[in-house]
């Protein structure tokens, strides 16, 4: 009777893991400045998702290529840091008026074609300024099927919490694959991601378009499908998180925001 009952259990229990597949997000980031290396990272295998800076030389030319090939593309917004780097063209900053700062979202979107969502570039400062986040979520929600990635690149950030009460959808950077530019490092972080994973059903990895992170990609990317992890685009991982419908009245001072992010 006691086989009997564990037999049976099993079986009711390997169901219920095979619904719950371990997923894992990529997202590239600061693509747009270089053209041959922005087009290695376009051709990688699977559907990983490509942030792209606004107003760089090939920026549109990357969104081009990965929307063409079926990639998710992200704007990937510059934003002020606390150490007073240059965020380049685009960047968003504390002494911006209400009006500037909706401009300055507005002219990101529509210098990247078939953008889905965004994410911070740097923003060290800005992402822990709850008025800034709060204008930020206020402009994305607007445009209407826009998500918001948290890129974390202060712990004090603020931004996810306001993509939160803003009722936008949303999501945070897990793992930085390549902080360290050295192929035995970020085969690491890709470990690390993929046991964060393990443990909490999905995670969500950042790399850059250095070329020991595209090399230790085109060589794991393949593999993962046998370990039993799914690479999804980073919306599949939004969607799990997205925060419970609210209504908001559009409030930000450019109602068109993001209007045409999709185009």
């Amino acid at each position: 009777m006691l086989r009997l009952f564990a037999l049976l259990t099993s079986l009711l229990v390997l169901p219920a893991a095979a619904q719950s597949p371990v997923r894992i997000a990529i997202i590239i980031d600061d693509l747009g400045n270089n053209r041959p290396l922005g087009r290695q990272a376009v051709e990688l295998p699977g559907p990983l998702t490509y942030a792209v800076l606004p107003q760089r030389p090939y920026s549109a030319d990357i969104a081009e290529w990965a929307h063409g090939r079926g990639k998710e593309v992200m704007l990937h917004l510059p934003m002020q840091t606390s150490d007073g780097r240059d965020t380049g063209p685009g960047g968003l900053h504390l002494d911006m008026s209400r009006e500037d700062f909706a401009r300055g979202v507005q002219q990101g979107l529509d210098a990247v074609p078939h953008v889905s969502g965004v994410n911070n570039h740097m923003g060290s400062l800005l992402t822990r300024d709850a008025q800034a986040m709060r204008w930020l979520m206020e402009d994305l929600r607007c445009g209407g099927d826009l998500y918001f990635v948290d890129s974390r690149t202060d712990v004090r950030t603020v931004a996810r919490q306001s993509a939160r009460d803003a009722g936008l959808p949303n999501a945070q950077r897990d793992v930085f694959l390549d902080n360290e530019q050295d192929a035995s490092y970020v085969r690491q972080q890709l470990t690390g991601l993929i046991a964060r994973a393990r443990r909490h059903g999905s995670a969500i990895g950042i790399g850059h378009p250095h070329p020991q992170t595209l090399e230790v990609l085109a060589e794991v990317l393949p593999q993962l499908a046998a370990e039993g992890i799914e690479l999804v685009p980073v919306s599949r991982l939004v969607e799990k998180q997205r925060s419970e419908p609210i209504w908001h009245a559009c409030s930000s001072p450019w109602p068109t925001v993001a209007k045409n992010s999709k185009r």
